[in-house]
């Protein structure tokens, strides 16, 4: 959800006139702990968190349950009014071994692997909750809609089909007036063998989420059909990777290891201008004889973008890293898409695992899994100062930032300054043609 406060948030040069002495420093949160744990008996099996979104002065942290007992799957909601402390409310809408006393909501009879809830500030009220869904054997790409983010039904045929698993990132851009969806793309250029090729993040826009997607049917070297739905129950899907049909906005380059992919993006329109992603870099082992099927470790790393289309990694740190081999998250780290914000901390959430991608996979056989237990986190939290994703660091010694032309919109200006215990700091406001506006120099102000 794109923030409307008139904030400057300087983690680039596109709000800076110069700068002298400073250098951009990409600023990890701090991992808190469990944000919601395994609880409930109908989460005891097989969990994962799917989005963060803000309704009606609560927020809400959406998820699947694949319970070891009683059916399945159920998607289910926490709500929070801080980000930190959550609770399941009693909705009474899904039966689960014999009582309605749950968070568990209704999804009209889908059963998507991979889900991304938003709230559309555009849609009628019937179709004010969003789910974009995707499940390779139910065809695809799918949309479900609801007015309340409880009963959800299923809303027009198919967006997409193709093969577009993992987390997807959605939302209506307000800026240019579109639905915006991040999706998981094969990029043919980087195989590592026995993988053809590696993934990057693609991009789908559409003023119309109850038609089909549009894109590019005459894209060069398009993925062949997925051998697994080559089959007369599947092949009217045509299902196969996304290649070059949606264009690319999120890809391994030559800077990144050869065996590197980005798995998602996990983006988010953090404000008006500015584009916050957290993509997956998948770090990819090798496959039989000498290791599992499609098997790798994966953590969160930093991009930002001023128009969603180009993004920049930075340095290319991890945002988030991985655990100690006796944490949750030692082998396998997935942003969530959503952020929360409680006064001047943003929270945000990720889902980990102690097992890589492809961890006791051999030829021919199934992924092993392992179920979950009271006590596993659901999600994971972490603490990320307002608006410091990437902060300009001035040396010890000193040094200033002047700032391009901004227009004043209120009797306040505030600066949001970290100078712990042995920095201090002068600010001085100029006119729009760079000269000090008097009573407002250097000297004028208090330190």
């Amino acid at each position: 959800m794109c923030d409307k406060e008139h904030r400057l948030v300087f983690c680039d040069m596109f709000h800076v006139e110069s700068t002298e002495g400073a250098t951009a420093t990409m600023n990890p949160p701090v991992k808190r702990g469990a944000a919601l744990s395994v609880e409930a008996p109908w989460e005891i099996g097989r969990v994962r968190a799917s989005s963060i979104l803000r309704w009606a002065g609560q927020y809400r942290l959406y998820y699947r349950l694949l319970p070891s007992r009683g059916g399945g799957p159920f998607w289910a909601f926490a709500e929070s009014d801080d980000g930190v402390v959550w609770e399941r409310p009693r909705l009474g809408v899904v039966e689960f071994d014999g009582s309605r006393s749950n968070n568990l909501i209704d999804f009209d009879g889908a059963a998507p692997t991979e889900t991304c809830f938003f709230v559309d500030p555009t849609g009628p009220d019937e179709h004010r909750f969003k789910v974009i869904c995707h499940r390779q054997h139910e065809g695809g790409m799918y949309l479900l809609t609801s007015p309340d983010g409880v009963r959800f039904k299923r809303a027009g045929g198919f967006l997409l089909n193709f093969i577009a698993d993992n987390h997807m990132s959605a939302f209506f851009d307000e800026r240019v007036g579109k639905y915006r969806i991040y999706l998981r793309a094969g990029e043919k250029r980087r195989p590592w063998p026995p993988i053809k090729g590696s993934r990057m993040v693609s991009l789908a826009e559409t003023h119309d989420l109850l038609a089909p997607l549009p894109y590019d049917a005459n894209a060069p070297d398009p993925w062949p059909l997925a051998p697994k739905f080559d089959t007369p129950e599947y092949r009217r899907y045509g299902l196969r990777k996304i290649h070059l049909e949606f264009p690319p906005v999120i890809r391994p380059d030559d800077i990144d290891p050869p065996c590197a992919g980005i798995y998602q993006g996990a983006v988010v329109h953090y404000l008006p201008s500015l584009y916050v992603a957290f993509p997956t870099l998948y770090f990819r082992r090798p496959g039989p004889p000498d290791g599992f099927v499609n098997d790798g470790i994966l953590d969160i790393q930093l991009a930002l973008s001023r128009d969603g289309l180009g993004w920049d990694r930075l340095d290319r740190l991890p945002y988030v890293r991985l655990d100690l081999p006796d944490g949750p998250g030692s082998k396998l780290l997935h942003m969530i898409a959503g952020t929360a914000r409680h006064h001047h901390t943003l929270w945000q959430y990720y889902v980990c695992e102690r097992s890589s991608h492809g961890e006791g996979r051999l030829q021919g056989m199934r992924k092993p899994t392992t179920p979950t237990v009271p006590g596993d986190p659901i999600a994971c939290l972490l603490e990320q100062r307002l608006d410091s994703f990437v902060s300009m660091d001035l040396a010890y010694s000193g040094g200033e930032r002047t700032t391009k032309p901004f227009a004043i919109v209120s009797d306040r200006l505030r600066l949001n300054i970290d100078t712990s215990a042995c920095g201090f700091a002068h600010a001085a406001l100029l006119d729009e043609t760079a000269h000090v506006i008097p009573g407002f120099e250097l000297s004028s102000c208090e330190r």
